[in-house]
């Protein structure tokens, strides 16, 4: 079985390739366990435990001896429906703290200006943090870099942005997917201006909203986050030019 798979439901690399094992397998100790999935033994019985936790893993002692099973996977669902509950929960408990959080952090004399995000997850940070936008996002965009990198988060973010009343611009490479992004602009709130690939090719991506200025290249997983209105207005200023100028292009195109 594909860990992979497992993993998208919230267990970690081990916990997916434990409970993956097991499924093939019939009642079994912790030995025959970790040799299979390939970890040590005492890793092993940590993960086996926190499985049985889950619900997604039961044990029989046998001569003294915990032979493990997996559970019908039915109780999948159940534990991620257990999980969005309790996740859930830690929203509302996290909303009625923001206040005081808030007043902390605004008692921070110099906030850091200059952010860098590494990985996977530091890209997603800097997309998630632009679901907090006050003002209308100016983007440069290569919507191929987005389908590869993610096309499932990206189809999902769209959405939320467009749930909160966040409208976007964005000047864009012509690819096979900015015809298909262009369709839904509508719906999802969006204005584009798609250039030919000769007159522009812009592989990172770059937002600016409110006093913030992202540049993120999905390519190598690596992004800066620069904090200032100066710059925001300039880079703002910036894209007003490139905007009309864009729009010249797509009427000669049109």
């Amino acid at each position: 079985m594909d860990t992979q798979t497992l993993k998208q439901f919230g267990l970690s690399d081990k916990e997916a390739a434990v409970y993956a094992v097991l499924l093939t397998m019939g009642p079994s100790v912790v030995s025959e366990i970790a040799s299979r999935s390939k970890i040590n033994r005492t890793t092993a019985y940590d993960i086996l435990e926190s499985l049985v936790g889950y619900g997604l893993v039961s044990y029989v002692s046998e001569k003294k001896k915990k032979h493990y099973v997996a559970e019908n996977p039915d109780l999948l669902v159940s534990y991620l429906e257990k999980k969005s509950k309790e996740f859930s929960q830690k929203a509302e408990e996290a909303k009625n703290i923001l206040p005081e959080l808030k007043s902390a952090y605004n008692l921070i004399p110099q906030k850091p200006k200059v952010k860098y995000y590494e990985g996977e997850e530091g890209i997603i940070a800097m997309y998630e943090d632009s679901l907090t936008s006050r003002t209308e996002i100016l983007s440069w965009l290569d919507t191929n870099q987005t389908a590869e990198f993610d096309e499932e988060y990206f189809r999902q973010y769209y959405k939320r942005r467009a749930a909160k009343d966040i409208h976007i611009k964005g000047i864009v490479n012509e690819g096979p997917y900015s015809r298909v992004t262009e369709e839904r602009n509508k719906e999802e709130k969006r204005e584009l201006r798609i250039i030919p690939q000769e007159l522009m090719n812009v592989v990172p991506e770059s937002y600016i909203y409110d006093n913030k200025v992202s540049f993120m290249s999905l390519k190598e997983k690596f992004g800066v986050m620069i904090e200032s209105k100066d710059i925001a207005e300039a880079q703002r200023a910036i894209y007003k030019l490139a905007w009309r100028a864009a729009t010249e292009i797509a009427k000669e195109k049109s």
